[in-house]
């Protein structure tokens, strides 16, 4: 009977998503103010002992504070997993002899994580942080309005009460409020979908352009770059990789100053507005007429030189 009851437990750990993160010495109490500080010194002298400790101790914290967001529509295990990486950044950034608790302090560095996993996953098109919680601010200023004058508010009465707290207004204001399904029928008496309604891939092909591709005619665009100019747009904007990277990013890979990575990006993109943009459009018939030409040192002209050939080739 004692051994069915054990394996029951055991069972019951595994499909707990919060449990499997708890270890013997999680279910300890938090390390007091005196335990704290001599964890911390062990740690500065290279204890990673002592780290584990810490994170172990404080791992009922994040479950404490995960479980407000159960709500969600992110599994429970990718909360817990994230909101512990908070709490390993609150670590490395505490100082423990100001007098503030761990506790205290890791809180808030957990809440933001778990905040910023749930912008991104809980819809379709990943959302920045700051923005989600500018979009979530404003509706609840717009709720309470509609309840407090029986109407629905107007812009101009929400933006009142926001005044200078309104986070990044135009951001806001576009940010998807939901996501429409290719595969939802358009009405309840159709079974019309939305992807019915778009071209097929064969006729977008033939009406975009009769010779060349978009991948072409970017790599007809960037190859009027410099070297450097090409890289760093391409990272910056993720051409040809997985992801795109931020200016200190760029700046710690290419070992110069993230001033000279901000250069060679405005650069960049003023010669490919030069090659591609027409009369404040994007035109990728520009690229014909500079095609066919012989272009010596191309990648070292100006976007005012390139502009000149266009001009002179029309």
């Amino acid at each position: 009977m004692a051994n069915t009851k054990s394996h029951a437990t055991i069972q019951d750990g595994n499909l707990d998503p919060i449990g499997r993160f708890i270890s013997d010495r999680s279910r300890m109490a938090p390390p007091t103010k005196e335990e704290c500080d001599e964890l911390f010194i062990k740690m500065s002298k290279g204890s990673d002992e002592a780290r584990k400790e810490l994170i172990e101790r404080h791992v009922r914290l994040v479950a404490s504070i995960a479980l407000k967001f159960r709500q969600t529509c992110v599994p429970m295990e990718d909360i817990m997993a994230e909101g512990i990486h908070g709490l390993v950044v609150a670590l490395d950034k505490f100082d423990h002899t100001r007098g503030i608790k761990l506790s205290t302090y890791a809180a808030w560095w957990i809440r933001q994580r778990i905040q910023r996993l749930i912008g991104k996953m809980s819809s379709a098109v990943a959302v920045p942080h700051d923005v989600s919680q500018g979009k979530r601010k404003e509706n609840l200023v717009r709720t309470q309005l509609q309840v407090d004058l029986g109407r629905t508010p107007s812009d101009a009465e929400v933006n009142e009460i926001l005044g200078k707290d309104r986070n990044l207004s135009n951001r806001v204001k576009f940010a998807p409020a939901s996501t429409l399904s290719l595969d939802e029928p358009l009405g309840e008496d159709s079974n019309q979908t939305l992807s019915d309604m778009m071209s097929a891939e064969d006729e977008v092909n033939q009406s975009y352009r009769e010779d060349g591709s978009l991948s072409d005619d970017m790599s007809v665009a960037l190859s009027f770059l410099d070297q450097r100019e090409r890289k760093v747009l391409s990272m910056r904007f993720g051409i040809g990789q997985d992801d795109s990277m931020k200016l200190d990013e760029i700046a710690d890979v290419l070992n110069v100053s993230g001033e000279r990575v901000r250069q060679l990006e405005a650069l960049g993109l003023r010669k490919l507005r030069a090659v591609l943009m027409q009369s404040g459009k994007l035109d990728f018939r520009q690229l014909d007429k500079l095609v066919g030409k012989e272009l010596r040192g191309k990648t070292k002209m100006s976007p005012l030189e390139l502009s000149l050939i266009l001009d002179s080739a029309a």
